[in-house]
């Protein structure tokens, strides 16, 4: 019942579950709740906004970088010849 793919693949499992425990009837509730406590607590992976990681670095960022060691190179020898 859980899939993979798609965000909120797993909070929208969960969901499923938890709606089918409240229009099920009484002999088929003990089924699910056993199904709901099999998936376990609802953790977050950790993908929110603002996450910085190693796997959002980006080619613009070694570029931008590259430009600032151009311009702070080229900055210091003006200085030097002023």
């Amino acid at each position: 019942m859980l899939t993979t793919s798609g965000p909120f693949a797993r909070a929208r499992a969960m969901m499923a579950l938890v709606s089918a425990i409240a229009s099920a009837g009484p002999a088929q509730a003990i089924a699910m709740r056993m199904q709901l406590n099999a998936m376990g607590p609802y953790q977050s992976r950790g993908h929110g906004r603002n996450k910085q990681s190693p796997s959002r670095h980006r080619v613009a960022m070694d570029q931008r970088a590259a430009r600032k060691a151009r311009n702070v190179k080229r900055h210091k020898a003006a200085m030097r010849r002023a």
